[in-house]
């Protein structure tokens, strides 16, 4: 039997969360303050989402296998994605949202249109970025959830045939790339629904059936191939080199990462750090806010005028921290009572949130 908990994928999460905030941090450094934040070497954080891609195949049928074919779980299984994912994002949507419509000088022109808003609240892909930017990974979360969905429906092997159906066709769009050539047309729905990263959540479901058939050897050698390989493409992207593909690439690196600690610690719990876990614990929420957080620390340091009175690295760092708590806050005192909450009203289910791999709840 597995643990109640995989703490190890837990601290991944946390570091992939802070891997994004640092990106963004990167970036604002350069724009607002016009000093390289510790010598740019986070220009690499955006791939901490194909590391949350793999972890949420991983995660959904890590929880959900015996869920496949029965068609009575259908219903549970989408109330639950749906109180996971939609709550507290609609939350954090309706303060940005607020603020564009008091004060539109601050907006983007399309931020103010009403179909642009409601695309972004149901996370429908969509020309430009949801009204929350980093949400633009939760409508592949989506997507997946209502495949995984389909699955449950249909059963295994039906499940498996399109399955393959979809991989191959997502590989042709990659070769077709490779040679130039567009297979499926450039449309804004072929490009989401045939997008390689989806291939990520299949690696996490690979993942998780490797696992689950307790076949694993060799489980650390495996989770530190995965480590290195993260490290070095991190590196080969810092370095502004091309990568050909995020799936093998990123995406192979966070599937061996996640087989070899999930399978070593099913076998015997990992003593990591608590902040570390509480943090990856917090990290859907450190996800979604955090941009929020770094532009509202940024408007009131300039206003106050410290930029001419405090170092820019000092600032930057302060702002870092500041975010990473602020997104933690939001989760023990919004995102954590919010969920219990609606678990009990729509399930019947007093389960707490207390993640993941605890094995009750599904993350983004």
């Amino acid at each position: 039997m597995p643990p109640k908990r995989i703490d190890s994928l837990q601290v991944y999460r946390a570091i992939a969360a802070i891997m994004v905030v640092l990106f963004h941090m990167t970036d604002l450094s350069l724009r607002e303050f016009d000093t390289p934040f510790l010598g740019n070497i986070f220009t690499f954080g955006y791939v901490g989402v194909d590391f949350f891609f793999v972890l949420s195949g991983f995660i959904i049928l890590y929880i959900h296998k015996k869920d496949v074919g029965r068609k009575g779980q259908t219903k549970r299984y989408l109330t639950k994605r749906f109180i996971r994912l939609y709550p507290i994002y609609w939350g954090v949507a309706s303060v940005k949202i607020m603020v564009v419509w008091l004060m539109p000088t601050f907006a983007k022109s399309y931020e103010t249109d009403v179909g642009y808003i409601i695309k972004s609240l149901l996370l429908i892909p969509q020309k430009h970025l949801p009204i929350i930017g980093a949400a633009w990974t939760l409508s592949y979360e989506v997507w997946f959830y209502l495949l995984f969905g389909l699955a449950i429906l249909i059963g295994a092997r039906w499940a498996l045939r399109l399955g393959i159906i979809w991989v191959i066709a997502i590989m042709g769009v990659l070769i077709g790339k490779a040679a130039g050539i567009s297979i499926f047309g450039t449309t804004i729905l072929t490009g989401f629904l045939l997008n390689e990263r989806n291939l990520e959540f299949i690696l996490g479901c690979l993942a998780a059936y490797w696992v689950m058939k307790g076949q694993v050897k060799y489980s650390k050698r495996i989770a530190m191939v995965g480590g290195v390989l993260f490290l070095f493409w991190s590196w080969w992207v810092n370095q502004g080199l091309e990568i050909f593909s995020f799936t093998f690439t990123f995406g192979i690196a966070s599937f061996l990462l996640v087989v070899g600690s999930a399978s070593l610690e099913t076998r015997r719990h990992l003593p990591w750090p608590k902040p570390l876990v509480f943090l990856g614990d917090a990290s859907y929420s450190i996800y979604l806010t955090h941009d929020m957080f770094l532009n509202i620390f940024t408007l009131t340091f300039l206003q106050l005028g410290l930029l001419s009175r405090v170092h820019p690295l000092l600032m930057s760092l302060t702002m870092v921290i500041l975010a990473i708590a602020g997104g933690s806050f939001i989760y023990l005192f919004l995102e954590k009572p919010l969920i219990h909450n609606l678990r009990m009203r729509l399930l019947g289910s007093p389960k707490s949130i207390k993640p993941l791999i605890d094995i009750q709840k599904v993350s983004t």
